[in-house]
């Protein structure tokens, strides 16, 4: 029987798709694309490299797919993917240039103002992706997973492999690290701040 439900409950999917079904997993592709691109995208800083590492992320996830225990959500394990893909390419880049420190290849161990609303409103202005270049790798993957990508800290948690603890003391750290780096910029656009 073929499978044409382009509704398909997500879990019979990835049943189909551990059994070898390319069309269901395709489905299952279609439906995480732009949230996978977004993460190589924003973690990665380039976006003429997040396109390969997320297709790089989606042939690894098929690949690996008869794995897929289950024992998380299907989008944090297909994250966790991703993010390797994308410190996978960092540690290429670094290989080839020195500009990623030793504290920032740490997290590629993998296995307010003052308002609270700063973070999530930074979506909102040009200079989200100045701000977002300017965290180390690991905060950054964290305020995407967070922010961006609507997980909660025990999820992230399963991604990066991370304790919770660990999870929220990074988030607080990168709050305070885009708001000095947004007082910052303002200040060079209006020294009189």
């Amino acid at each position: 029987m073929a499978f044409s439900d382009d509704n398909a409950p997500e879990e019979e999917l990835i049943r189909r798709a551990k059994q070898g079904d390319q069309r269901a997993f395709g489905q299952l592709v279609e439906r995480y694309q732009d949230q996978v691109y977004t993460l190589a995208c924003r973690t990665l800083g380039q976006k003429d490299r997040a396109e390969d590492v997320a297709q790089e992320a989606f042939i690894r996830s098929w690949r690996a797919i008869s794995g897929f225990r289950g024992q998380s959500k299907f989008s944090s394990w297909l994250y966790r993917i991703t993010l390797n893909s994308c410190f996978s390419e960092l540690r290429r880049q670094r290989r080839s240039s020195e500009n990623i420190t030793e504290e920032e290849l740490e997290f590629l161990k993998i296995p307010n103002p003052t308002n609270s609303n700063f973070v999530s409103n930074l979506e909102k202005h040009d200079l989200v992706e100045k701000l977002l270049k300017r965290l180390p790798p690991v905060y950054r993957s964290i305020v995407i997973l967070h922010y961006l990508q609507g997980l909660d800290c025990q999820e992230i948690s399963q991604v990066t492999d991370r304790p919770v603890g660990t999870v929220k003391a990074y988030l607080h750290r990168a709050r305070a690290h885009l708001r000095d780096s947004a007082v910052q910029l303002l200040k060079t656009r209006d020294p009189n701040r």
